[in-house]
């Protein structure tokens, strides 16, 4: 699967770390077993959500089916269709609430910011002055919504292409197999002047010197979820000072 060099997924690493995003390039890319889970839970949510579920159920079709994801075999079981139908079901929910026109598995990108910023929403609700972006996360790790980058990107991306200085940007995360103390439905509305504002502001020049032939290295608490980490000077030579 080709991947963008600045990530929305990993936004919250090379926003602090301009040399994140061409190290992990160079590195290996590996994916364990929770992310795994998570691709198959939202391949569950996309079959019910375009009608793909011909005479059948989440459940009849799903339980007990194992698929190889990666370099893994899974068992799905009731939890991980749980999960996918909670996020289903909000999503067809809102897409009442708005009257609004569904999008699912949408592609958006950044043009403006950078040709090399662009990324997949789960789903996108499109109404009167207000666009929805809602993102399922299947991890039980709680993920804020308040200044989410990799959602405010996506958000970025559906403002531009379907949107305008008016529009309302809805961002929510579903995450039903968390125990975030806000429950399993984050919801947070920033506007377009707010939105572009962070976007001139803070992620253009970030998404810049990601992409200066020689980006800076900087230490910090997200080193830890870099998969370059191996290549990087800086890295290397703090575990040898400790």
């Amino acid at each position: 699967m080709r991947h963008a060099l600045l990530s929305p997924s990993s936004s919250g690493i090379w926003l602090k770390c301009p040399a994140n995003p061409q190290y992990s390039q160079k590195g290996e890319y590996t994916v364990g077993i929770p992310a795994a889970t998570g691709t198959l839970i939202h391949q569950m949510a996309e079959m019910e959500q375009k009608g793909n579920l011909e005479n059948t159920t989440l459940e009849g079709y799903w339980l007990d089916r194992v698929e190889k994801v990666e370099d893994f075999e899974i068992t799905v079981d009731q939890n991980m269709i749980d999960c996918a139908r909670v996020y289903v079901d909000y999503v067809a929910q809102r897409v009442k609430e708005l009257n609004g026109k569904l999008l699912v598995e949408e592609q958006v990108s950044l043009e403006e910011i950078s040709g090399s910023c662009w990324g997949t929403a789960d789903a996108l609700i499109l109404s009167k002055q207000r666009i929805a972006v809602i993102d399922l996360k299947s991890g039980k790790w709680p993920v804020d919504v308040e200044n989410n980058t990799q959602l405010m990107i996506y958000a970025l991306g559906a403002l531009s292409r379907y949107g305008d200085e008016n529009t309302t940007m809805e961002i929510t995360i579903v995450q039903p197999r968390s125990w975030h103390k806000d429950g399993p439905v984050r919801t947070w509305d920033v506007s377009a002047e707010d939105l572009v504002d962070w976007a001139y502001g803070t992620l253009k020049p970030a998404c810049d010197l990601a992409e200066e032939e020689t980006p800076q290295e900087i230490l910090g608490d997200h080193c830890r979820f870099c998969n370059g980490k191996a290549m990087c000077v800086a890295y290397k030579k703090g575990e040898e000072n400790g």
